[in-house]
């Protein structure tokens, strides 16, 4: 008797197990999908038939076409300069410097000059002397003592008019005019160059040549065509 009640126990617990177990899932089950609506037993239902709009075609649009990057545009070359073919000269300035060195200095000068001597022995005065001597000697005395004196004051008168010619021919003279000369120092300027100043391509310089130029001189590429002045 009591083993049929202790059964009977087992049993029942475990049927009271598994209808726990299925009321669970089946619960579980009634979650995940939802109930159709139940329709009323005296209206006829309507299967609804929801027809699926046409998905209208997707508009076809143009693909763009591919723009290509920007390129920076090719830098421009500069102009080549033009340059003029003269350069104006503005001022021209001569280069000296100072030279040491002599002259020769000549001037004009007055002299007495002798007149020239025709009779260099003086003849003429000896004898005019010698002849008038005699005569004052011939005055004094008389017989040989006059002879003695008339020689001597021949002889004695020769000398004096040779001696008073020679005083004459001294003193006859004249007055000329001479050109002497002589070297004296001097210093002196020598050009040695010229300082141009000139304006090319609308620029002013400077430069030293060794010739004075004209108005213009000729340049090519900026640069003058001239030799200048070492």
């Amino acid at each position: 008797m009591k083993q049929s009640v202790l059964i009977a126990s087992v049993l029942g617990g475990g049927v009271a197990l598994g209808a726990v177990g299925v009321a669970g899932y089946q619960a579980l089950s009634h979650k995940a999908t939802p109930a159709a609506p139940v329709a009323a037993a005296s209206q006829p239902v309507a299967v609804a038939q929801v027809a699926s709009a046409p998905t209208p075609a997707a508009a076809s649009v143009p693909t763009p076409a591919p723009v290509a990057a920007a390129q920076p545009a090719p830098a421009a070359k500069p102009a080549a300069p033009q340059h003029a073919s003269y350069a104006k000269v503005l001022s021209t300035k001569p280069i000296t410097e100072t030279v040491n060195g002599t002259k020769v200095v000549c001037h004009q000068e007055q002299v007495v000059r002798q007149a020239p001597v025709q009779d260099q022995n003086r003849v003429a005065g000896t004898l005019i002397g010698g002849v008038v001597g005699g005569l004052l000697g011939n005055q004094v005395g008389g017989g040989n003592g006059k002879k003695l004196a008339t020689v001597a004051g021949a002889v004695a008168g020769g000398y004096a008019g040779n001696q008073v010619q020679d005083q004459m021919q001294k003193r006859d003279t004249y007055a000329d005019t001479e050109n002497r000369c002589m070297e004296e120092p001097s210093t002196s300027q020598k050009v040695v160059g010229y300082q141009v100043r000139y304006s090319l391509d609308g620029k002013t310089g400077t430069v030293r040549m060794d010739h004075k130029p004209g108005k213009r001189i000729p340049a090519r590429n900026g640069q003058l065509l001239v030799p200048t002045a070492q």
